[in-house]
């Protein structure tokens, strides 16, 4: 045994590690990276793999964030450890979906907390999300109007009865706070697009009057209210338009189940048929009489389903993705909205929650999934601000009173995906033999025709697999225990 770990450590090549993190140990079972005027670590990572060696990516709960090493293909055939049985066979002629992006949604809450911090630290922030050297988000969801990640519960037209919408207007959380940081992400990085999602209409418009609760819109598809939300959606977006920013794309609406089953935030009861005659009578003409339908690029983006990770269950739910792919192949899929709930402060440092987040991610793009978008870019220590005390957790979490911010373990999980997975790059199909409980894989190559590999292993001890089809020998690896690794090799 002390042999294999010799010969394995005399065959690599170079290691580095990918960022400088200030770790600082909370509640939880692992650490997070601390960022303040001083000092913030970067995922400075070189995408380009020489010939001839492989690019490896490991972190893992106790030491290590992006660490990297590479190691000389025709070398990589040692193991540390014994029963190596796992194997990972992969088929680059097997294609499957492209990737549509991955992202965070900006919030009012997200961009007021963002907003607590300095100048710099702003700047500093947002590139870590969007910037080169951060996660490189190319995709943000957008609440229209307020959501329970809001300081208070409004609409962006709240007179009664405005059936000409004469009062529309976006709101001081629009202007002062998620406008100016929709345009710097799209400076930090040209491939940025948003979506809106609308939590509710307003309150006048709704059976019970009110912006929560069990309510939806007044009488039927085809009818004055309804043509009146699709209004409504058709006013945000020349709204933002008029102020310099043009979005990408819509959803219907945030959760309609929350809305049917009586929802403490707002939210907007909607059947899958009232959604779609709606989109059928009213929203679509709406779009298309706006002209926003007239970019065949744009017209391109408006089919595809959006779903949410609360209701998951491994593997169910990720076979039923499968099965909605198969019954609409001409549909894409994406995740967008995923979050844990909890007051922040609590969940400082939770590797666990890395683990779900990298999970979803995973089983979600390996069943016909294009992407994954995070809930709230930031909250506080207590996990809002929510009007509602729906306290949630945050990959980054703000403590303007001591001018800094921590990247959580889920932070470097999304790394993992974010950094290696551009815009394009094309799942490919594999399979695995012998696969033990609690270790995940995929396979895609990029559109500069490198290969990713990304693994995932929950269990306490190391695993052991080989790899056919990755490069031109078999490769052998090594999972560390509670890891994820994430494998390079240029074709």
């Amino acid at each position: 045994m002390m042999l294999l770990k010799l010969v394995a450590i005399l065959l690599v090549f170079e290691a580095s590690s990918a960022s400088d993190c200030v770790k600082r140990t909370y509640a939880g079972d692992s650490f997070v990276c601390v960022c303040n005027a001083a000092k913030c670590d970067t995922l400075n990572i070189e995408k380009t793999v020489q010939p001839g060696y492989i690019a490896i990516y490991d972190s893992d709960q106790k030491t290590s964030r992006l660490d990297k090493t590479v190691v000389p293909v025709d070398e990589i055939k040692s193991r540390l450890y014994l029963n190596n049985e796992f194997t990972l066979n992969v088929n680059a002629s097997d294609l499957k979906q492209k990737i549509l992006g991955f992202g965070g949604t900006l919030t009012d809450g997200a961009a007021i907390n963002i907003a607590t911090l300095s100048d710099d630290l702003v700047k500093q922030l947002m590139n870590g999300y969007f910037g080169e050297n951060g996660l490189e988000y190319n995709i943000a969801r957008v609440p229209v109007g307020g959501s329970d990640s809001s300081v208070r519960a409004y609409s962006l037209d709240d007179t009664e009865l405005d059936f000409d919408l004469e009062h529309f207007s976006l709101a001081d959380e629009d202007i002062k706070y998620k406008l100016p940081l929709l345009k710097l992400a799209l400076q930090l990085n040209p491939k940025f697009r948003a979506f809106g999602s609308a939590w509710s209409a307003p309150a006048w418009m709704k059976t019970n009057h009110a912006l929560n609760g069990n309510g939806g819109l007044i009488w039927k598809p085809g009818d004055v209210y309804y043509k009146l939300w699709a209004k409504y959606y058709v006013k945000y977006l020349n709204a933002y338009l008029d102020k310099g920013f043009k979005f990408w794309g819509l959803t219907t609406e945030n959760e309609p189940a929350e809305g049917i089953g009586g929802s403490i935030f707002n939210a907007l009861a909607l059947t899958p048929e009232q959604i779609r005659d709606w989109v059928k009578l009213d929203l679509g003409p709406a779009l298309k009489a706006a002209a926003c339908l007239d970019d065949p690029e744009a017209a391109s983006y408006v089919s595809g389903i959006a779903y949410h990770w609360y209701s998951r269950n491994y593997p169910s739910s990720y076979q039923t993705l499968a099965s909605i792919h198969d019954r609409y192949p001409d549909y894409f899929l994406l995740s967008s909205e995923a979050g844990w709930t909890g007051v922040a402060s609590k969940y400082l440092g939770d590797w666990g929650r890395a683990e779900g987040y990298a999970i979803d991610i995973l089983e979600g793009l390996q069943h016909w999934s294009t992407g994954w978008t995070d809930w709230t870019l930031a909250v506080d220590t207590a996990g809002g601000p929510n009007w509602a005390k729906n306290w949630v957790d945050s990959t980054i979490v703000i403590n303007a009173t001591s001018q800094e911010y921590y990247k959580n373990p889920m932070y470097y999980a999304m790394a993992h995906f974010t950094k290696f997975l551009p815009i394009g790059s094309t799942r490919v199909g594999s399979n695995v033999v012998n696969a033990p409980a609690n270790v995940h894989t995929t396979s895609f190559i990029t559109p500069n025709n490198t290969m990713v590999l990304i693994l995932i292993n929950t269990n306490n001890d190391h695993i052991d697999l080989t790899i056919n089809g990755f490069a031109k020998v078999p490769v052998v690896t090594t999972l560390k225990p509670r890891s994820f690794r994430t494998m390079v090799i240029s074709l």
